[in-house]
């Protein structure tokens, strides 16, 4: 075969295989961007700041003040968005490349947890706190940064570089938010879970609206139920229960 068909035959299939892996390439290497706004499922109540993951590349924002989220993704990518206290929800990408919508409206979760053992080990507040903190853990365990930078100094090597502008950032407001509210979260449910309705109603024979205005009336705080036997506990609402039969409008300290 002579050299000049040879080559010609050569550069032929160099092209042909070339274009067959353009199609592949292109899906491999073409970015979607997905983007919408997280809301209660009635829509009346904007949740902020939503946790938004790609269970793909680990990339995870939060959702801005007004429940709108953007984060990069591709075809076949499962992004998850979770709120504290609402049940979380997942989306596919099935674009190839642009702009996916997806608008999300999460369910709220039930306030109240049983007040029973469901395992030898761990109680019901127990097992889920856990699994809050597991579908919560990449952004829990995301550091902050502080107002000094310790990994650089000044040019002349005279003290730490102060980076009041990366701290101050909205991702170090958002992560400092979402960690408080997941904390407050944590102590409410605590609170639910000691102090139940259903518990209160079997220490004081209280049902429907009576019941409620009992517990809005007396709740312990969270430092009192981390403390307190629950032989004391009972002895403590029994108190207030007769108090209240007699007095509805009296009032007791929590410490009386």
């Amino acid at each position: 075969m002579k050299p000049t068909r040879l080559y010609l035959i050569t550069m032929l299939l160099t092209l042909v295989c070339g274009a067959a892996s353009l199609p592949a390439m292109a899906q491999i290497e073409t970015p979607v961007t997905l983007r919408g706004q997280i809301t209660s499922s009635d829509g009346k109540l904007v949740l902020y700041p939503a946790t938004v993951r790609n269970k793909q590349t680990g990339a995870r924002v939060f959702s801005d003040q007004g429940g709108f989220y953007r984060i990069a993704a591709r075809q076949g990518d499962e992004i998850v968005v979770s709120f504290i206290g609402y049940v979380s929800d997942s989306v596919k990408v099935v674009n190839l490349a642009g702009t996916q919508v997806a608008n999300i409206r999460l369910k709220a979760r039930e306030r109240f947890l049983p007040q029973v053992e469901v395992s030898g080990k761990w109680n019901a507040y127990q097992l889920d706190s856990i699994a809050r903190y597991e579908e919560f853990r990449p952004f829990l365990e995301s550091k902050e940064k502080t107002l000094v930078n310790t990994e650089k100094r000044t040019d002349g090597g005279f003290g730490l570089v102060f980076s009041p502008f990366t701290r101050g950032s909205r991702k170090e407001k958002d992560l400092r938010k979402f960690k408080k509210l997941y904390d407050e979260n944590e102590r409410q449910q605590f609170v639910d879970y000691r102090y139940s309705k259903s518990f209160v109603s079997q220490v004081t024979g209280l049902k429907g609206d009576s019941l409620t205005q009992f517990t809005n009336i007396y709740t312990p705080s969270y430092g009192m139920l981390r403390t307190i036997t629950q032989e004391d506990l009972i002895m403590w609402i029994s108190v207030r229960a007769k108090k209240w039969r007699e007095n509805p409008a009296a009032r007791m300290k929590e410490n009386e």
